[in-house]
Parts: C-alpha cells; sequence; structure tokens
C-alpha cells in the first residue's frame, strides 16, 4: 500500500511538472543560480545573503556526468524540473572532479554564471548579473573535491531555434563552458536586461 502511495505521489509531481510551460520573455532573465558554500569565507566582509544550496558529495552518477577529473558545468535537459514553481525546466549541475578545493565568487551567493546563444556564428549573453552597489554582496563560495551543486534552469520558448550553452567566470578569471543543448529564444533577448525594481534601503540591487 506505502509503495502504490509514493507511486502516485511521483506520477502527480511528473504530471505538474509536464505541463508547465517554458519561459517566453523578451529580455535577458537576471541571474538565477545561488550556491551556498563549503566552508566560511574568513576574507569578506559579512553580512550578505547565504544560499543553502550546499555542496553535496557526489555519487559515481554524479562522477559519471563529466569528462575530466576538473570542474565543470553539465546541463542534463533529460532531467526534468521547476523553476520558481510555475516554469518547466531542466537540472544543471557544477562538479569539482578535481582533487581540491574551488574558489569561486559570488554576489550574496549568486554565482557567475549565465545562458549563452549560438546566434549569426556568434555566442550572444541571454542573461546577465546584476551588480551590487553594497560591498558586502561580495564574497567567496566554497566547493570541495568531488562535491557538486545541483539548479533548476528553466527552458525558453521562443520564435528562433539556435544553441545554448552556460558560461561560468571562476574566482581567477577563466570562464568555463557547459555542454552545448537545443532550444528556442526570442531576438529581444539579445539586448533588453530584465530589470529590477528596488525593495527597500536594504536591497542593494537597482538592475
Amino acid at each position: 500500500m506505502k509503495s502504490i502511495f509514493i507511486l502516485c505521489i511521483t506520477l502527480l509531481i511528473s504530471t505538474v511538472t509536464m505541463a508547465q510551460e517554458c519561459v517566453k520573455v523578451n529580455y535577458k532573465l537576471r541571474g538565477y543560480f545561488y550556491a551556498g558554500s563549503s566552508q566560511i569565507d574568513s576574507l569578506s566582509l559579512g553580512g550578505f545573503y547565504a544560499a543553502k544550496n550546499t555542496p553535496q558529495p557526489c555519487s559515481d552518477n554524479i562522477l559519471n556526468l563529466i569528462s575530466q577529473n576538473e570542474i565543470q558545468v553539465v546541463v542534463a535537459t533529460d532531467s526534468l524540473a521547476s523553476f520558481s514553481e510555475k516554469y518547466a525546466a531542466f537540472k544543471v549541475y557544477i562538479i569539482n572532479g578535481s582533487d581540491k578545493t574551488q574558489t569561486l565568487e559570488a554576489q550574496d551567493s549568486r554565482l557567475y554564471m549565465k545562458r549563452q546563444v549560438f546566434y549569426k556564428d556568434k555566442w550572444h549573453d541571454v542573461e546577465y548579473i546584476p551588480s551590487s552597489w553594497c560591498g558586502n554582496s561580495y564574497h567567496n563560495v566554497f566547493i570541495k573535491s568531488k562535491e557538486y551543486w545541483e539548479f533548476s534552469a528553466p527552458c525558453f520558448k521562443g520564435k528562433i531555434d539556435a544553441k545554448f550553452r552556460f558560461a561560468l567566470t571562476l574566482s581567477n578569471s577563466e570562464t568555463i563552458y557547459s555542454n552545448s543543448f537545443n532550444g528556442s529564444f526570442n531576438k529581444a533577448q539579445l539586448k533588453k536586461e530584465q530589470g529590477h525594481k528596488t525593495q527597500g534601503i536594504m536591497d542593494p540591487y537597482n538592475n
């Protein structure tokens, strides 16, 4: 009886996820990859937003997703997820396959990772990272050897079919890229930013 109940719940969740639609917008989305840390950043000013999405130990299945013993970004479009509880999404992993702890810069736990589209023989950003005017927002997050972060990223729905990837900037200013994947977008996503309305004096973001 218990197994039947679990099966019904699983089917219900899958049905809800499948019923959700992809994001259809005419602007660049603000960055949404929030990551917690495996260790404290002792050099930061403090006072930043600390995400609860801390790195988890890698299972063999997670390690099998990467091709080299280094930090990699892996997009799994076949792993269905939900974004903001209302949009269809897929899973994105940052996996540290190296033998050392990796350091990544962040703003209020938001990683410097954004989606790019290959359009007219060139890669373009279709997401952006907002800038905080408060120095307390800036800090580092850490992911230890053989740990990973899991995120949900919304699928896009637009008029132009294209190839996409995610670009992640590391603390040494090096940029690494995910595997590419197919989707669609609208041309306006190449220029206009989503924007942000300040929520009060404690909100350090204008864009």
